[in-house]
């Protein structure tokens, strides 16, 4: 399945990778391609310099950069997201964000405080995991705005020489994507620099009327497929090149390469059937103008559960991989470990029966 990427650019970037791990940052080759393809710009209107993909067609562009690389992947995926953003921002604003050829929002989702201002709120807070933070040309936070005796949540749009960024990004995965925290300490945020992605968009393109957390999910969801067929692949490939050194061990060659058959099985089937309820759901909002919450209760199922598929299926094959495939350097071992982070996020583990 490729979407965009060519064969070329799967061979190098993968060839790149162990390097680009150990830099701990997206190389600005792989940015340019980002810029070039206007991956960051899945969900921007054209008029904005953007592509306005269709999501189900979105899905399928981050579960193929994935595949090719887990940072990669996650650069695109979580890039691409702020787009969603556009369409709650005021209309001259959200032209202002995205104008840049190069624009992309890192941001998080924490509350931070607020001080009323002349024309604004001065905004001060400390917020983790945002990814891409260095190559960024705005952030969002959220923060408090006191009413009386009540208080509402909005999110406020940071310039980047607003935010300090502060290099804390050391998980055992997705080590070059840059997840940082950033702070910001009294920071003037003018009201126009304000959006609510609970209030009724301002664009009224489908894709900002499907809700945000299905939204977010099934973008997850969609990389950690990516990231199985990496694996998956991966796996297969050192079943063939082990194929003679494995056969001291009787029975062993016959074994592995039965247990990744199964696992793909089941993985192929998981696959298809969250696409399946991906396109579902689409096609739900761009018939009927909404999603039944029943639609939107099988997009969270699906995607935490492709997620536990593809951790699970990882988990029981690699310990059958021999020694090289704890070594951090293998291809197998970076895979695995992105896929353990990328399942890491709350929105794709399952709390409770699924």
């Amino acid at each position: 399945m490729k979407i965009i990427f060519t064969k070329e650019t799967v061979i190098r970037f993968r060839k790149q990778s162990h390097q680009v791990e150990e830099s701990r940052k997206i190389p600005l080759s792989w940015l340019e391609l980002i810029y070039k393809e206007k991956l960051f710009k899945l969900f921007v209107p054209k008029e904005s310099g953007g592509l306005m993909m269709p999501l189900p067609n979105a899905l399928r562009v981050f579960d193929e950069a994935a595949s090719i690389d887990g940072n990669f992947g996650w650069a695109i995926t979580i890039g691409s997201g702020g787009g969603y953003f556009y369409g709650y921002m005021q209309p001259d604003t959200a032209k202002k964000v995205f104008a840049n050829r190069k624009a992309v929002i890192a941001g998080s989702g924490k509350p931070g405080i607020t001080k009323e201002a002349k024309g604004g709120y001065s905004v001060t807070g400390t917020w983790a995991f945002c990814s891409g933070a260095p190559y960024a040309t705005a952030f969002t936070a959220n923060a408090v705005i006191k009413k009386g005796a009540s208080s509402i949540i909005r999110a406020f749009i940071f310039q980047p020489e607003q935010v300090k960024i502060h290099k804390d990004w050391n998980a055992i995965g997705m080590r070059a994507t840059e997840s940082h925290s950033i702070s910001a300490d009294n920071a003037f945020v003018p009201n126009e620099m304000l959006f609510d992605i609970s209030s009724k968009p301002v664009h009224e393109h489908p894709f900002y009327q499907y809700p945000f957390l299905q939204f977010a999910e099934l973008s997850f969801g969609a990389l950690s497929i990516g990231l199985g067929r990496h694996f998956i692949e991966e796996a297969k490939n050192m079943i063939v090149q082990n194929k003679s050194s494995w056969a001291s061990v009787p029975g062993r060659y016959g074994f592995v390469k039965k247990c990744v058959s199964q696992h793909e099985k089941e993985f192929m089937a998981a696959t298809k059937t969250f696409y399946n309820v991906a396109d579902k759901s689409w096609e739900e909002l761009t018939k009927k103008g909404k999603i039944s919450q029943s639609t939107q209760n099988e997009v969270s199922k699906m995607s935490k559960k492709v997620s536990r598929v593809v951790l699970h299926g990882a988990d029981d094959i690699i310990q059958y991989m021999g020694m090289g495939a704890v070594m951090e350097s293998s291809a197998i071992n970076r895979i695995w470990r992105d896929i353990h982070t990328a399942c890491q996020h709350v929105l794709l583990v399952p709390f409770g029966s699924m």
